[in-house]
This record gives structure tokens, sequence and C-alpha cells, in this order.
């Protein structure tokens, strides 16, 4: 018998299982695409319709594939619930659509608009808007990044438990910490970001925070702790019902998968073994 990526979470006392297959269909249908078009050039239309229901395993090619023509990026994340950043609800509505459309030199065009700063009223809502200014000036490199985080956590009230949008605040300075390869200050802030994560209430966005954290490893080369915290990240989001980035994710992981294979250190086959076992099953691993 072959399986698929599978993790499982009880629903309504039931035990509902999580596939690559049924992450697919879900993105899919998302988008109001039909089978043919995303099969289209990739793979055929039967052969979509036999992975989305679990009869067929794709490989790694043909996963990163079907993930890149579904729009998947390794670069952005779109959150399941952006925050207000002020008591307006059309500018929340303009910002909800540039994050979601990725529009990054319109959002930070209009972050930096006097008349959207001025319609800021609360710390919730400040400590939203840097968060979002960081993120639009990190995307478009600019070098005020790590200064606007800083301003987003500064809003934080010290021995309070963090907020979903502190953990985020903390990983996102992690992100831009790393990339300008302060990895001492990444690993702690991502360890902040983490921190008592199994007693916090369960918000879908918290799902970002492996991917974030899998995402550095990645950039920096190190592909099987990537793969690691990926499969954190899809246990964890899975746990909860939830399949809010299980796309993202998969995607990534078979993006690591696929690096992974190359890798010739004997150190590392029995780890990466375990990996393409768990992704994509015995079958699929013997064709590399």
């Amino acid at each position: 018998m072959q399986y698929a990526a599978v993790c499982q979470h009880v629903k309504g006392g039931q035990l509902v299982t999580t596939t690559i297959g049924s992450i697919l269909k879900q993105t899919r249908k998302a988008q109001k695409l039909t089978q043919k078009t995303v099969a289209t050039g990739i793979c055929s239309q039967a052969m979509l319709s036999a992975i989305e229901h679990d009869k067929y395993i794709p490989n790694v090619a043909l996963t990163l594939a079907l993930c890149r023509r579904l729009g998947l990026s390794l670069e952005t994340l779109s959150l399941a619930e952006n925050y207000a950043i002020s008591q307006t609800a059309d500018l929340n509505a303009k910002l909800d659509r540039l994050c979601n459309a990725h529009e990054y030199e319109a959002l930070l065009a209009f972050l930096q608009s006097p008349t959207t700063s001025a319609a800021i009223a609360t710390a919730a809502q400040t400590e939203a808007y840097y968060y979002y200014l960081s993120i639009a000036e990190y995307q478009t490199h600019h070098q005020s990044a790590l200064m606007h985080i800083q301003l987003a956590l500064a809003q934080h009230s010290a021995g309070t438990p963090l907020t979903v949008l502190d953990r985020l605040s903390f990983a996102t300075k992690a992100v831009i910490e790393a990339t300008a390869g302060q990895k001492k200050a990444a690993d702690r802030d991502f360890s902040t970001a983490f921190e008592e994560l199994e007693t916090t209430a369960y918000a879908p966005n918290l799902n970002s925070l492996f991917y974030l954290h899998a995402y550095t490893a990645y950039k920096a080369g190190d592909y099987l702790a990537c793969a690691n915290q990926l499969q954190a990240g899809i246990d964890f989001a899975t746990a909860h019902g939830s399949h809010y980035m299980l796309a993202n994710d998969y995607y990534l992981l078979a993006s690591a998968a696929q690096k992974l294979k190359n890798a010739d250190t004997q150190r590392e086959a029995s780890q990466r073994a375990a990996i393409f076992k768990e992704l994509f099953g015995d079958t699929i691993f013997h064709d590399f």
C-alpha cells in the first residue's frame, strides 16, 4: 500500500486526512480553476484528477510544477486574516487587497500616504501599521524594514502575553535579520516568536511562523532544517484542523527535497530518506 504525504487530525469525532492531493485540489478550487487549466502543459487532466483523489503520488518535479501553476511562491505569503490599521473600513479593505495581491510597491506608497497614517487611532493599529510597513519595505529592498518592525514591537506592553501579531512581528524581524546575515539575532527572535506557543490560543496566522522559520533555513542552504520545520508546521496546522499555509508548506518542502536529493554527504542520507518517504512515499523516493 502506498501512502501520500499525510497529516491527520480529529474533527467532529472523525479522523480527517490531509494529503498533497487534497491540498492541491482545495487550492485549485479556491482559485476557481478547472483541472484542465491547471494540468495543461504539465500533466494530463486524468493524472491531476488521480493526484487530487490520492490515486497517484506526484514526484518532486510534478509537485513543484503544479504548485507554481497555482501561483505559489517561496517569497510571498498571505495572512489568513489581515490586521486593521485604522477605524476606516475603506483603508483596511485597501490594505487587505494590496497585501493579498502582493503589490508591495503600491502597499508601500499607500502606507506612506499622510491620509493613511493620520487614520491610525490605537496602539494595536500602530503595531499593525509598522508591521505592514516593514514587510513592504523588506519586499522592495528598503533599508528601513528593521527599524519599522522594531517600532511595531515597541507597541507591545512589557509583562503581557505575546499576541499573534507580536509573534508575527518577531518572526518577520528574524527574517530581516537572517537576510542581513545576523544569524544569532534571527535565532533569538525566532525563539521568542515560538515561546510558549503550545499554550497560546490558536489562530490560523500562527501557521505562518513555521513557514517563515523554514524559509530562512532554505535561504541559508540548510534544507534539512527547512524540511523539519515545515513538517512541524504541517503537524501544527492539521492538529488544529486548519489548511491555511499547507499548500505553501508542501511547495517549499518539495523545493527543499529537490535540493536534498543532490546532497552527497553520507551523514545526511538517512535523514533525506525519511523526509522523502514522509513527503512522497517509498515508490516516489526510489524514482530519484
